[in-house]
């Protein structure tokens, strides 16, 4: 399920960004890119790790799945608010950052923040409740509905109409979580007093590495439209966009590996939990494989009939991203098996080490380089955090990686024998 979801907003994101690519070109583009990003660093600085505490006591039956939804929700309402006068504030005080992007647009995007969160929060609970198909459903529908939404709306009104179109999905998911949330889950009681607090407690440490994380991973496209054409940003951004499909499947396998590495260390399982960890990383680096070859050939062969012939220097920049990009999804499985044994704190560990790196390198390679700067200072930014994360994960569960990268005969196995597995779940919800 979690596969499919992300191959749901695979589909719609490419459908959408191939649409909004040809419609408003390089520079709007851009300009959409920037707003898209803005809410996704904010996202990532404003969740304050609620998500992961979610997941970690509602997974593990310490804090009952209704209960959690209510504290999440009003975390939602008051971060999302804070964090998007924030980024009103950031356009106003830096506006040659935002790629010509105007201040009545920026608030447009920001307006969405808080939905976005709270469809965040409400995904982990119905995952850590084995609500998968709740969970899995509503970053599918944020996907489709800025496709359905925003596509018309660049047709209407330009860059304008596409930065609606995300907010109004982020809007409809966030609505719909919630009332899904109030519908759907048991009252079972509220709990053990302070379990907010506990969450967030918990949460704060993987919450800082993922803010910091993402200042890695979206901070060299402002330093770029701050001294670069918004051309530049539009082609840039395009190639971001198409090597970081590459995530969906590893980060998808995340999503599940992280309640479930949770739950077996609560049960003291230590055979089921040692099977699912090191399979979880043959998986990711098998797909990892498969994915980098399928982009290589979509890169090169595919980008200048489908986007046009002003994206072509899309192609080479995205080849330099694609290295840093294979190795960072599969870090995100070595990341879930570290947070799910109770150790956040070494995901902020590698974010500390490698985020003072990432700047440097933004600083020296992009005023000089441009786009092809920020490619290869991305490149070294995500082997590095790869190799910390590669070495925590050998401290936490005391086993090399490099091993473990070498898919065997039962991982080729497992993907063969998927297709009856999605069957007799399909038959299980007919039933």
């Amino acid at each position: 399920m979690s596969a499919a979801s992300r191959a749901a907003v695979a589909v719609a994101g490419g459908v959408t960004t191939i649409v909004l690519a040809r419609l408003l070109g390089p520079q709007g583009w851009g300009r959409y890119y920037v707003a898209q990003s803005l809410i996704v660093i904010l996202l990532a600085a404003t969740t304050l790790g609620v998500e992961h505490g979610i997941a970690y006591l509602v997974g593990g039956g310490r804090w009952p799945a209704r209960a959690a939804m209510e504290s999440a929700a009003k975390v939602a309402a008051l971060t999302g608010t804070v964090g998007a006068v924030a980024g009103l504030v950031v356009r106003l005080l830096v506006p040659s950052a935002f790629a010509g992007l105007s201040v009545w647009l920026t608030a447009l995007a920001l307006v969405g923040l808080p939905f976005a969160l709270a469809w965040l929060y409400a995904s982990y609970v119905a995952l850590a409740s084995d609500h998968y198909e709740a969970s899995m459903s509503m970053p599918a529908a944020q996907a489709v509905l800025v496709l359905a939404l925003g596509v018309p709306g660049a047709v209407a009104f330009g860059v304008a109409g596409a930065v609606a179109g995300m907010t109004l999905a982020s809007i409809g998911v966030g609505v719909a979580a919630l009332l899904w949330g109030a519908r759907r889950l048991p009252d079972t009681g509220r709990g053990q007093p302070g379990q907010l607090r506990r969450a967030i407690t918990f949460g704060v440490k993987g919450y800082a590495a993922n803010a910091l994380q993402l200042v890695n991973y979206r901070l060299d496209l402002f330093i770029l439209a701050a001294v670069a054409s918004t051309a530049a940003v539009g082609r840039y951004s395009l190639a971001v966009s198409i090597t970081s499909l590459l995530w969906l499947l590893p980060r998808a396998l995340s999503d599940v590996l992280f309640p479930r590495v949770a739950r077996l260390s609560g049960a003291a399982d230590e055979d089921a939990r040692e099977m699912v960890e090191t399979k979880s990383v043959r998986h990711a680096s098998l797909v990892v494989g498969l994915g980098s070859l399928a982009i290589i050939v979509g890169l090169v062969l595919l980008v200048v009939p489908v986007f046009g012939s002003a994206f072509r220097g899309t192609t080479a920049l995205g080849l330099i991203l694609l290295p840093g990009t294979a190795v960072i999804g599969i870090g995100s499985v070595l990341a879930a098996t570290v947070v799910g044994r109770g150790k956040p704190i070494y995901s902020l560990y590698t974010t500390l080490v490698t985020t003072p790196i990432t700047i440097a390198l933004y600083a020296a390679l992009i005023p000089t380089l441009h786009a092809t700067g920020a490619a290869i200072a991305s490149t070294i930014s995500y082997c590095s955090s790869f190799v910390l994360g590669a070495w925590f994960y050998r401290r936490v569960t005391g086993r090399h990686v490099l091993p473990l990268l070498v898919p065997t005969r039962s991982e080729w196995n497992d993907l063969r024998a998927l297709p009856q597995g999605v069957a007799t779940w399909a038959g299980t919800l007919r039933r």
